[in-house]
Order: structure tokens, then C-alpha cells, then sequence
């Protein structure tokens, strides 16, 4: 079985930010419920399970990394 990307996260707004930790670590360091947009590799995803069935995708498991933007809700601004 091939390794599955690691997963670099940035954090563009406030002090930009990049981290790097693995698929298992994603499901308690990305607040999937908390309001904020996760887009990797430039698409939304709402959920752990939807961002490893695409880390699982041929098109991705080759890859060292894939990218993870997280975008703060600016809906529920004020």
C-alpha cells in the first residue's frame, strides 16, 4: 500500500501561517463543525471522511503533500 500526502496547511489570514502534519492528525487539528472553509487542492471539503476518500484519489496518492488552505467564515462576521 502507498503512503497516503501529508497535508500542508496555511493559514493566510492574521499572521500567515504553514504546518504540515498527516491524514490521522487532520481529523482533530481541522475543525470540520467550527465554521471555516477547508478548500484542499482548491476545493471545499466538509469532512474527515471526504478529505481522505480524496487523499485516496489516484491523482493524489503519489503526492508528498497536498495543499490545505483554511479560510476563516466570513459570514458570521458581525
Amino acid at each position: 500500500m502507498s503512503e497516503l500526502p501529508k497535508l500542508k496547511i496555511k493559514i493566510p489570514f492574521g499572521y500567515p501561517n504553514e504546518d504540515i502534519c498527516d491524514l490521522e492528525q487532520a481529523r482533530y487539528r481541522l475543525n470540520f463543525l467550527g465554521g471555516a472553509v477547508i478548500l484542499v487542492e482548491g476545493r471545499a471539503v466538509q469532512s474527515y471522511d471526504e478529505l481522505v476518500e480524496m487523499a485516496n484519489q489516484d491523482k493524489y496518492k503519489d503526492r508528498e503533500f497536498l495543499e490545505v488552505v483554511l479560510l476563516s467564515d466570513l459570514a458570521s462576521g458581525g
